[in-house]
């Protein structure tokens, strides 16, 4: 992996040679002053110490991780405004690259979710982390107290002079696991994945793509979002194809008491308001209400119909948990089913 530094454009050998330069400054005036015992002395041999600092502007670099370069990886604010009386966890400004909706296979998504499992658990080396950084600051601090009571300031100029050598090694281009939007979101649909569901309907997966825009591969998609579409199978009737694309699932995010939680609503989208958006827009469960969309919303080509959680009939509705997602998917394939 390449070193990216953050200041200045320098070669990695000429930082290097500023370091060491440095480094012996240091060492020559600390040597100079070795002998001196009184405050005038010690005082040189602390400004001496702060010659140091200096090199750690230009060592400083960014830390590794295997974050692609897209501008937008949090996209638990693009459904737009949350549901459910809860405010929507606001995400980072939408991305300026080209991104796409793309249907793929269950099996392509259980790659990504085996991806991300891999991520999890590649190993970092202990010293590459921050914990070691932590670990080393505090040992170095107690061998300064039992150096400074034990055996005078010559011990402690030279542990504040080591310690400040490595510093870049500690604190700089450590390691860090970046994981995609999606990651979080496996979870919550996983009731829905693993649903067993009739030879009348089918499950096709949705992705995000956003263009990273890297300079290893420029223009690799980068999936950062997902939705679930429950659709009508082949062995539906083709005019009921025709009007029915399906009910999809989509997650946001709301602001809980103790901070972000998910929220699952479905989506019946049908060509146009006819029979079947009828029907639809009149399902009725206990906790749950339904929002047909209307003609000033969107594209007037297509007809909506929202399925949610009821916030009137409970106070925490702003948040759907695991029993609330597989009661949402035993509705949503009754009402599907029952216009097939």
């Amino acid at each position: 992996m390449k070193v990216e530094f953050l200041h200045t454009r320098l070669s990695l050998r000429s930082r290097f040679v500023i370091a060491f330069f440095f480094y012996t400054l240091v060492a020559l005036l600390q040597i100079l002053f070795l002998r001196g015992q009184n405050i005038p002395l010690n005082v040189f041999r602390f400004a001496a110490l702060g010659l140091l600092v200096i090199p750690l502007w230009f060592l400083k670099a960014r830390n590794f991780s295997n974050k692609p370069a897209v501008k937008d990886q949090a996209v638990e604010g693009r459904t737009g405004k949350g549901r459910a009386g809860g405010r929507t966890r606001k995400g980072s400004p939408v991305s300026s690259s080209p991104g796409i909706w793309k249907t793929v296979s269950v099996t392509e998504l259980d790659r990504l979710r085996d991806r991300i499992e891999s991520i999890r658990k590649a190993k970092i080396p202990g010293f590459y982390t921050q914990a070691a950084a932590v670990v080393i600051t505090f040992i170095s601090v107690f061998l300064l107290i039992f150096t400074g009571v034990f055996s005078g300031t010559a011990g402690v100029f030279v542990i504040l002079d080591l310690y400040l050598i490595f510093f870049p090694f500690l604190w700089f281009a450590r390691v860090e696991k970046w994981y995609p939007a999606v990651r979080g979101k496996f979870d919550v649909f996983g009731p829905v994945l693993e649903a067993d569901l009739s030879e009348k309907l089918r499950l096709s997966p949705m992705l995000f793509f956003d263009s990273d825009g890297g300079e290893q591969a420029p223009g690799e998609l980068v999936p950062t979002d997902i939705r679930l579409m429950l659709a009508p199978g082949t062995s539906t009737p083709q005019e009921v194809r025709d009007e029915l694309l399906g009910a999809q699932f989509q997650v946001t995010y709301n602001t809980g008491p103790n901070g972000a939680v998910p929220y699952m609503y479905a989506v019946f989208i049908t060509k146009g308001k006819r029979k079947i958006w009828e029907s639809l827009k009149n399902v009725k469960a206990q906790g749950f209400v339904t929002e047909p969309g209307s003609s000033t919303e969107g594209d007037t080509v297509y007809g909506t119909v929202v399925l949610r959680l009821n916030t009137k009939s409970r106070s925490d509705a702003y948040y759907t948990r695991e029993s609330d997602i597989r009661e949402l998917l035993a509705l949503v394939v009754r009402a599907l089913e029952s216009v097939l």
